[in-house]
């Protein structure tokens, strides 16, 4: 078997993963490209494109001066930022808790894997989750990890054919290929490649079939050469005594955890961005050429100095002197500036149009103050792509979640993942939480727990609702006054009297 065989939906989607990682990483991996992302003009190819060619100068030098603007990265964070100004809620048994705060290889929590998900989610809309084991698991208790796969490992796959309704994933084949330093502490190619299987390699089995386990084998080459299956090296990982029926494996998309691929949900973005990049390189070409007038001499040039040659290089600017014959003339062309206003005006519409996909669409239309309903409508309408992206992303980690509680033995009905949907801060006034405690005063049915979960959720406490009553209550007791604050009761209405405080020594009646 091949195993750097590809699937056809791998091979119609990479060149727009690697271009988006690409413009992810930065300015350093676009220009690193060269000639990829940054034609030469026609006059460059024509001067040679080969090292020490003029042409090959010329485009150097055109392409150290164009700019490239990172607003892939910066629209991945102000994304990623928004996604995850507020914590996302992860329910476990008790089996699961060490994953919390351990759940790769690395060391990540469950907090942090999920923004990683989210982050890959952006650049290339593809990513995969495997429930994978240790080599050396702790005896007394062993623990699975989650491995994270970016679109461009994920090589290979078979989810078999929709039968009575039901797609099996049977074949993942993962490139882990990379340098691996050696024992003299030089660093070598190795071609790696992770086999996930369930059953045999070429019969499409069906998940809970009897007899039918999860299989891995991986397959190496440290001369950076193919490597190639060998059945015999397949083994079938056990937990606590326990195989499995299916693989471990999630897809990650932007709308879904299905095997097809989704494209980038930034790919217009990246398209832009680099528009702009070859715009700037045009525009400052031009704005160089502009200061890059010719002398034209126009007639015989007198010799001021007889021990100079009559081939001798003429110096032009300060403090140099040229001397022509009687109806001769000298004089500057250059390149003509008309068309540098349109161009300059394009390349301002195009970056406008960059900046607001690349993340600042969170901002006011106007001057006018918005109520936090109508802000809180707006951005929803205007983010609704992020509320699928972290949907789908929390949705991974939660099939990946149960897999494992469902392998360790434990309910993985226990294990919930719910995202952060709010993607904007709208802070209470004082005016909102006195309009909320004069409706439940006048019969809305809201309880104070509810009001209190609504203060925790903006920020204006961080106590849980128990802590703050017992709180109140120990203020009140502590304070000069028995009247006590009136916190723990229902506030008074504007305009309503405050009921007379009770004398000292006077009892309830």
């Amino acid at each position: 078997m091949a195993l750097d065989s590809v699937h056809p939906k791998y091979a119609e989607f990479k060149d727009d993963w690697v271009t988006m990682r690409d413009l992810y990483k930065g300015e350093r991996a676009v220009k690193a490209k060269g000639e990829i992302y940054l034609p030469p003009t026609k006059g460059m190819r024509l001067d040679g494109m080969e090292t020490g060619k003029p042409g090959r100068e010329a485009y150097d030098a055109y392409k150290l001066r164009a700019v490239f603007h990172d607003y892939v990265k910066e629209g991945v964070e102000a994304y990623i930022g928004l996604m995850h100004q507020k914590p996302a809620t992860i329910e476990l048994p008790s089996a699961l808790e060490p994953l919390r705060n351990k759940a790769t290889a690395y060391g990540e929590t469950l907090d942090l894997l999920l923004r990683r998900i989210n982050e890959e989610q952006l650049v290339t809309g593809r990513l995969g989750l495997l429930l994978d084991l240790p080599v050396n698991p702790d005896p007394s208790n062993p623990m699975p990890y989650i491995a994270l796969y970016v679109a461009e490992s994920i090589r290979n796959w078979d989810d078999g054919e929709a039968d009575e309704g039901e797609a099996r994933l049977n074949l993942v084949v993962l490139d882990e290929s990379g340098v691996r330093r050696s024992s003299d502490f030089e660093w070598t190619t190795q071609t790696k490649y992770r086999v996930l299987l369930l059953g045999t390699p070429d019969a499409n089995e069906a998940e809970g079939q009897p007899g039918v386990t999860y299989q891995v084998g991986v397959f190496t080459n440290n001369e950076g050469q193919s490597a190639t299956f060998d059945p015999s090296k397949v083994t079938v990982p056990m937990l606590r005594g326990k195989s499995l029926e299916r693989i471990p494996f999630c897809f990650v998309n932007t709308k879904d955890i299905l095997a097809t691929p989704d494209e980038p949900p930034l790919l217009g973005l990246g398209r832009l961005a680099l528009a702009v990049y070859r715009g700037e390189a045009d525009y400052r070409q031009n704005l160089f050429m502009q200061g890059q007038d010719t002398l034209v001499v126009v007639g015989s040039r007198a010799q001021k100095d007889a021990t100079q040659p009559d081939n001798a290089p003429l110096r032009t600017g300060a403090g140099s002197m040229i001397e022509v014959e009687q109806g001769g003339d000298a004089k500057y062309i250059g390149v003509n500036s008309q068309g540098l206003s349109e161009q300059r005006q394009a390349l301002e519409n195009d970056r406008k149009r960059a900046e607001t996909k690349s993340g600042q669409l969170i901002n006011a239309g106007g001057s006018q103050v918005e109520s936090g309903n109508a802000l809180q409508t707006r951005i929803g309408a205007q983010t609704a792509t992020l509320n699928q992206i972290a949907s789908t992303g929390a949705a991974a980690l939660e099939f990946i979640l149960k897999a494992c509680a469902e392998w360790m033995g434990a309910n993985p009905d226990d294990v919930k993942v719910t995202p952060n949907l709010e993607f904007a801060n709208f802070e209470m006034s004082g005016k909102d939480l006195v309009d909320f405690m004069t409706a439940r005063t006048m019969g809305a049915p809201l309880s104070k727990k509810s009001i209190h979960a609504l203060l925790v959720d903006r920020g204006v406490t961080k106590m849980d609702f128990e802590t703050e009553m017992d709180t109140i209550e120990e203020e009140d007791a502590n304070a000069p006054s028995a009247g006590g604050t009136g916190a723990g009761g229902a506030l008074p209405l504007p305009g309503q009297q405050q009921p007379p405080r009770q004398q000292p020594g006077q009892g309830d009646e």
